[in-house]
């Protein structure tokens, strides 16, 4: 993920949330968060755009989000 943020950080804002603490509920309750290594896309709205769960392949990932950033899907 740290690469991820390093080659997007500009143009996507990158939360870490931490499923142990209570405050996050709020936040897995919305996003339907049921477990670590879960990321989930937000568009400016707030919609979700795209989820990943798991050991993530961030070749992957870099491709779809500048998929999204240059088409909007």
């Amino acid at each position: 993920m740290n690469r991820l943020e390093r080659e997007f950080g500009d143009e996507i804002e990158f939360f870490v949330l931490n499923v142990d603490l209570v405050e996050a509920r709020r936040y897995m309750d919305a996003y339907a968060i049921r477990s670590r290594s879960t990321y989930v896309l937000l568009d400016g709205a707030g919609e979700e755009v795209m989820r990943w769960s798991g050991p993530l392949d961030e070749s992957l990932v870099a491709a779809e989000l500048a998929n999204f950033l240059e088409n909007g899907e």
